[in-house]
């Protein structure tokens, strides 16, 4: 059996113990290359995994589901979406085999499109820690299976001008109506991670691994 999806990978230095794992899920639009650079900041004990998504934009370019503008209204395809979720929950259980790694230390970076797909897979699965960058929670992905209790870190720029601060902020009470514990940061920055936001995250996994 090999991965549905063509990534990037960062192997930890020693190989003879069963390594964290995190994956890495990129923006709409975005490819594979965009959040591996991040892999420079984490420890060197993690196995990285960048997935790139499986719906060609134009070159370079990758979706995990396809968006849709009606005037102003926007919609998503949402079976593909869910699709997609139960997907990424089956490559990790692939990677977890396939690199030697710890099936109960699993975690999600996913930015954007990405982050959305992320909150869905921290519900439905076992994964550790989710970091949700930049993105929301979509009550029409998520469904609260997971009994584990997986540590989220969610944060977003109040100049937001792809996915709105307010509009992101408010779908945290999902969250809230279901006891989900989570943190939240707000930064100074439009759609993106600047120096702050990366110190924050990295700083709050660094010890939850």
């Amino acid at each position: 059996m090999e991965s549905d999806f063509f990534y990037l990978i960062k192997k930890p230095k020693e190989n003879n113990v069963k390594s964290p794992l995190l994956f890495l899920l990129h923006g709409f639009g975005s490819n594979e290359q965009d959040l591996f650079s991040f892999s420079n900041y984490l420890r060197e004990d993690v196995t990285i995994v960048s997935l790139r998504a499986p719906i060609t934009l134009y070159p370079n370019s990758f979706a995990w589901y396809n968006i849709y503008y009606s005037g102003n209204v926007k919609s998503y395809d949402k079976e593909y979406a869910k699709l997609i979720k139960n997907k990424l929950i089956n490559e990790m259980n692939y990677f977890t085999k396939k690199y030697n790694c710890d099936p109960e230390r699993i975690t999600v970076i996913g930015f954007s499109q990405g982050a959305i797909l992320g909150h869905a897979i921290a519900q439905s699965s076992n994964i550790k820690n989710l970091i949700a960058l930049s993105g929301y929670v979509d009550k029409d992905l998520v469904t609260f299976d997971n009994m584990n209790k997986t540590s989220i870190y969610i944060s977003h720029g109040t100049d937001d001008d792809v996915i709105p601060f307010k509009d992101s902020f408010e779908t945290n009470m999902i969250l809230d109506e279901n006891n989900i514990d989570y943190e939240y940061k707000s930064f100074k920055q439009g759609h993106g991670v600047n120096n702050n936001n990366l110190e924050s995250f990295i700083g709050w996994l660094n010890d939850k691994y």
